[in-house]
């Protein structure tokens, strides 16, 4: 629907509210804010625009005249900030007057209200599924003013089809979700893998739903199917855009989960159904974000890394599943513990890192201690003036009390290679570009070890190295008594293609992905995230599935 310029009329958003300030006025959307300051005349002047712009103007009379300049140059400002907050709307005059509760919804939320109706009214929308999820969602199609055919569908699940969108939803006693829209074979695919990642029944009763967990989902797969008809954003971008305080940096497709008791829903990652190429992993804060949809308590592919009970000094410890994370802070230890628990779901021979620079750097350090033969020792002066060495053999043999042994030995091509012992037990190992940063690392897992058996967790920690992105503060150093060794490892990583270089030619093998056979969903929902499974397939090595 098109009008042209004379009939058509800019209103402010029915989601926009203010308030008045001592000095001026704040005003909110439904995704920002602004503040004009410049006196307490500023909210008369704002209630003189607002009454205009809900009733609308013609985009030259935006600005009302005014006797004083500076009353003017006020509400142009107040103009311009509400566009550019997006909280302006242009509309034909005379538009929606058969559906007002319609049409005030499409001002809130649609880029062209009137497109967006005309995209709807031309909708036909083919419904299936239980009594109490069809009814509500019918309601729901019909509300927005689309044409709803009831239809067969799949046993169980909430089917709607437009065109060539679909959604798909499902409900039992306790626990209901919507998936994102799609094709309407994918969205029934996606529906099954969801449903029993959370644990409903393969053939639910329609009868066992509550009416109101069954209309509430019925009702938000509905207004999925409805913003993609209408050419709006989806439910679950715009729930992230909120929670991120503006565009996410990665867009996942999300699904939304509803829980009975308490009558609750929340949108999820759903990793598998990501169709894109992942956004280069480079910092900790991108591994985090990473970290934290592959984990996700509800869809997650690896279960959540928790801190649990677990002792936190002198290393950090975190449990994923059976995998534990050591690291020199909570992030780092729930980050090592998720990637120990994806290691642990493809199988031996499999290392997994939070880009391939990782990964590749764990498989190599894997290989090349079950290959390389036995070199000549380091002597302890080769790492002990590291303060950052002697602080975890101190923090070891000290404080927790180990009767520890360490073996250092040079690799061919100059890597060193330290493995901590107590009583002839193996404790940890590490390798590295110098014996220092390699003692280190295999301490740090040793102490982390000891802790976690203190405290009754017997597992064995995901590899500790160089290769991982670690934090340090943006900028310069902004303290006196901060040096090097006070964000390690942050700069151990500066050697680590030098040393990958090395062990290369010591592996004996080429690496290469691990197929996504091995394990659909996890194998996908690395790749969503940045992350990357690497392997060996040479002698030895039987850690991939069929392709």
């Amino acid at each position: 629907m098109t009008a042209d310029t004379a009939t058509t009329l800019v209103r402010l958003r029915p989601i926009v509210h203010a308030s008045p300030l001592p000095t001026g006025i704040h005003v909110r959307g439904w995704s920002s804010s602004f503040t004009v300051e410049g006196g307490a005349g500023l909210w008369n002047l704002w209630r003189v625009l607002e009454r205009r712009l809900v009733d609308g103007v013609p985009g030259h009379q935006l600005v009302p005249l005014a006797r004083r300049p500076e009353v003017a140059r006020a509400a142009e400002l107040i103009i311009t900030q509400l566009r550019a907050h997006d909280m302006l709307v242009e509309v034909p005059a005379g538009w929606g007057e058969s559906d007002p509760d319609l049409a005030a919804w499409l001002e809130s939320v649609a880029p062209d209200p009137a497109t967006a109706l005309g995209r709807l009214r031309a909708a036909t929308v083919r419904v299936a599924g239980p009594d109490t999820l069809l009814e509500s969602a019918c309601r729901t199609l019909a509300a927005a003013g689309v044409t709803v055919l009831v239809a067969d569908g799949p046993a169980g699940m909430l089917h709607a089809v437009a065109g060539e969108r679909a959604v798909a939803a499902r409900c039992d006693e306790e626990t209901g979700f919507v998936v994102p829209v799609g094709a309407a074979g994918d969205v029934c695919r996606t529906a099954a893998a969801v449903a029993a990642r959370l644990g409903l029944a393969p053939d639910p009763s329609p009868a066992a739903a509550p009416y109101a967990l069954a209309a509430l989902v019925g009702a938000a797969a509905a207004h999925r199917l409805v913003s993609a008809v209408a050419g709006l954003e989806d439910p679950g971008r715009l729930d992230a855009v909120l929670t991120a305080g503006g565009p996410p940096p990665d867009d996942y497709p999300a699904v939304l989960v509803a829980r009975l008791d308490p009558l609750s829903a929340s949108y999820h990652p759903w990793l598998p159904a990501a169709d894109r190429a992942a956004s280069p992993v480079g910092t900790i804060d991108d591994a985090l974000r990473g970290l934290d949809a592959l984990t996700d308590p509800d869809l997650g592919a690896v279960p959540t890394p928790v801190l649990g009970d677990l002792p936190q000094l002198p290393a950090c410890l975190a449990r994923a599943g059976a995998a534990l994370g050591v690291g020199v802070s909570a992030d780092a230890a729930r980050l090592a513990a998720a990637l120990a628990a994806a290691e642990r779901t493809l199988g031996a021979g499999v290392s997994v890192g939070v880009n391939e620079r990782h990964a590749r750097g764990a498989a190599l350090r894997r290989r090349a201690r079950a290959v390389a033969p036995a070199g000549e020792p380091v002597a302890d002066a080769g790492w002990d003036r590291s303060p950052i060495a002697r602080r975890w053999w101190k923090t070891l043999t000290l404080r927790l009390g180990v009767d520890a042994r360490i073996d250092v030995r040079r690799l061919p091509g100059g890597a060193a290679c330290a493995v901590v012992t107590e009583e002839d037990a193996e404790l940890a190992w590490a390798i590295e570009a110098t014996a220092a940063d390699a003692v280190a690392f295999a301490l740090l897992g040793a102490a982390g070890v000891v802790q976690a058996r203190r405290a009754g967790v017997a597992a064995v920690p995901g590899l500790l190295t160089g290769a991982a992105p670690a934090w340090r503060p943006a900028g310069g150093d902004t303290t006196p008594w901060t040096d090097d060794a006070w964000y390690w490892p942050a700069d151990v990583g500066d050697a680590e293609d030098r040393l990958q270089a090395t062990l290369a030619d010591v592996a004996l093998g080429p690496l290469r992905p691990v197929p996504v056979g091995a394990a659909p969903e996890l194998v996908r929902s690395l790749a969503a995230v940045g992350f990357h499974a690497l392997g060996f397939d040479a002698v030895g090595f039987d850690g991939f599935g069929p392709a």
